[in-house]
């Protein structure tokens, strides 16, 4: 008799004595299951429902008197709003993107940077984070969408360049900003600050955080979990890495940061992946934590003057 056979005849005729063992086991047993399922559930969901931080400020606050609220629609047919912020007439546009856990205020010392030195700029909140009205995030899958869909609505302005695109940035803004970067030949200079390489892997570096403990089945567990959730549009693995060949000849900046290792060797992945040109600056903070007074003067600096070289306000 096979194991399975023995096990099927315990079942049945439950008075032997392994029986009798295999009825106080399967309890218990399923019991760990259905905990080790919850608490993947419980992770997923904290993960694709980050606490909201509440927007106090726009970009009025920042002397940006002139901006606009400026309403797109997006691939299932929903309103986004954004804030347009015009400066030259026919400079390029370039698209802030925020990262996990923030939202679009947080971006307007940047943006304040940028229009001082010509730029026309474009905010808006990512699903699950500040005013969006989608409930859940879906790390970059959706998003990277909804920024084509921005992308596409803001360059028919008569106020900027449409063949000359920038997008910066952070995190999840990062990964997005790559990511569509990879599907519109719009977009000619990115700058991504931390960018992981796909929705699963930043899953895996959250749930340890939110668990407190870090396994292989948690870990795998909460993953499908999120691709349960978002079907039938995940797209994941290695589908960006595959498709950063795309960008050559657009000029690229990869920003790390020595605070979070495993997002920056994420990076570096991406970074040595990616074609020529690109830029690699390894910073030990940059904005995926909190960047006080100077340090946070001389990162935008950097991230501005980039653009000032590579996707100047004038046209050579």
């Amino acid at each position: 008799m096979n194991p399975l056979t023995k096990i099927i005849a315990a079942i049945r005729y439950p008075e032997s004595a392994f029986g009798k063992t295999l009825q106080r086991i399967i309890p218990i047993i399923l019991f760990v299951i259905i905990v080790i399922l919850g608490f993947a559930g419980f992770a997923t969901y904290r993960i694709i429902t980050p606490e909201r931080l509440e927007e106090n400020i726009d970009p009025s606050s920042f002397l940006l008197r002139n901006f606009l609220s400026l309403s797109f629609q997006t691939s299932d047919n929903k309103s986004l709003e954004g804030w347009f912020i015009p400066s030259i007439r026919g400079a390029p546009i370039i698209f802030l993107c925020h990262g996990y856990k923030s939202n679009r205020s947080e971006l307007l010392t940047l943006a304040s940077t940028f229009q001082e030195n010509g730029y026309n700029l474009f905010i808006f909140d990512f699903r699950g984070h500040g005013n969006s009205p989608f409930h859940m995030s879906s790390l970059g899958i959706r998003e990277t969408q909804d920024l084509l869909s921005a992308i596409n609505a803001v360059i028919e302005r008569p106020e900027v360049d449409s063949d000359r695109v920038g997008i910066w940035g952070v995190s999840l803004g990062a990964y997005v900003a790559l990511s569509a970067a990879t599907r519109s030949e719009k977009v000619k200079t990115i700058v991504v600050d931390s960018p992981f390489q796909s929705p699963g892997s930043f899953l895996e570096i959250e749930t340890p955080l939110i668990l407190g403990v870090d396994t292989f089945v948690f870990n795998k567990l909460t993953r499908l979990g999120f691709f349960l959730v978002n079907l039938p549009q995940v797209n994941d693995g290695n589908k960006l890495l595959k498709s950063l060949p795309s960008l050559e000849g657009r000029d690229k900046l990869f920003i790390t940061n020595e605070e979070t290792p495993t997002l920056e060797m994420q990076t570096l992945s991406l970074f040595n992946h990616s074609p020529e040109p690109k830029e690699l600056l390894r910073l030990k903070h940059s904005k995926t934590g909190v960047l006080y007074d100077v340090e946070r003067k001389n990162y935008e600096n950097t991230v501005v003057e980039f653009f000032k070289k590579r996707l100047p306000v004038h046209r050579r």
